[in-house]
This record gives C-alpha cells, sequence and structure tokens, in this order.
C-alpha cells in the first residue's frame, strides 16, 4: 500500500507536467493554424501571381516578425507600467511615455521600409490590399474571440466585400 502511495505521488508531477506541455503544445498548433488562414486569406485579397508570391512572403514573413517583436516590446512596457504604476515617480513615468512614444515610431519605421519592399514587388493597389486584408482579419478574429469562437478550425474568413478603392 505504501509503495502504491509512493509511485502515485511521484508519478503525478508527470501527468501534470504532460498536460501543461500538451496544453502548449495545442496553442502553438492553433496559432499555427490561425497564421495558415492569415496567409491564405491575404494571399486570396491581395490576389498574389505564384512568381510574386514566392517572392512577397519571405519578405511579408520578415516585416511581421520585426512587428511582433515591436509589439511585445510595447506589452512589456505595458505590463510594467500596470504592475507598477502606484509606485512610479513622475521621471519613471516621463521614461515610460518616452518609451512607448520610441516604440511607435519604431512601429511606424518598419511600416514605411516595408512599404518600399513591397512597391518593388506588388503594386500599389496590391499594397493597399495588403493592408484592409491584415486589418480584416484582425477584426474578424477579434469579434470571433469576442463571440467565443475560440477554435480556429472552426473559423471560415468571410471574403471582404470590395470597395471602390479597390476596384480601380
Amino acid at each position: 500500500m505504501k509503495i502504491t502511495k509512493y509511485l502515485i505521488i511521484l508519478i503525478s508531477p508527470l501527468f501534470i507536467f504532460s498536460q501543461a506541455s500538451n496544453e502548449k503544445n495545442d496553442k502553438e498548433q492553433r496559432f499555427e493554424r490561425m497564421e495558415s488562414r492569415k496567409i491564405a486569406f491575404i494571399s486570396d485579397k491581395v490576389e498574389l501571381s505564384p512568381d510574386k508570391a514566392q517572392v512577397f512572403w519571405p519578405i511579408y514573413n520578415k516585416y511581421n516578425s520585426e512587428i511582433k517583436s515591436v509589439r511585445d516590446s510595447s506589452k512589456s512596457i505595458i505590463r510594467n507600467y500596470n504592475n507598477n504604476k502606484s509606485f512610479m515617480s513622475n521621471d519613471e513615468l516621463g521614461k515610460v511615455i518616452d518609451a512607448v512614444l520610441k516604440i511607435e515610431q519604431r512601429y511606424l519605421e518598419i511600416k514605411i521600409k516595408y512599404v518600399k519592399d513591397f512597391h518593388k514587388i506588388i503594386s500599389n493597389k496590391q499594397i493597399i490590399e495588403l493592408h484592409q486584408a491584415e486589418e480584416s482579419f484582425k477584426r474578424e478574429l477579434l469579434r470571433r474571440i469576442k463571440k467565443g469562437e475560440r477554435k480556429t478550425s472552426d473559423f471560415q474568413f468571410f471574403k471582404p466585400k470590395r470597395n471602390k478603392l479597390s476596384e480601380d
């Protein structure tokens, strides 16, 4: 009887860690599915030819990773502020404001740099369509999350209505 108790005590952390690992894998898989749907959504909206897509996607992926890095920095600063705001001096709050403005400036610099890079591959119309597709995807994703539809496998994204700007 004692041996069984000891075995249970020794083995139970393995189940806990294995469950945490499975949850992490599930989260990563959901993220990957969401990213692949985003790529398909953008590809459809921007109407890339296979040749252009082959050149476009590596550059877009670099752009996306740089933007993600800037967003992560921003989240870190905001999280730090939220955790310590009651203890911060006026000078420290000023540093937070400066850091946020520098991040926003970096975000804009990245967008400008990559619009120039995209312009070498795709037309101005496609660049605008890219921006609209990213925004539409984000809005739809947020709408579905608000509704409680958390499974990305259930996401059947709508085909956005084309406006006059995209019809030119």
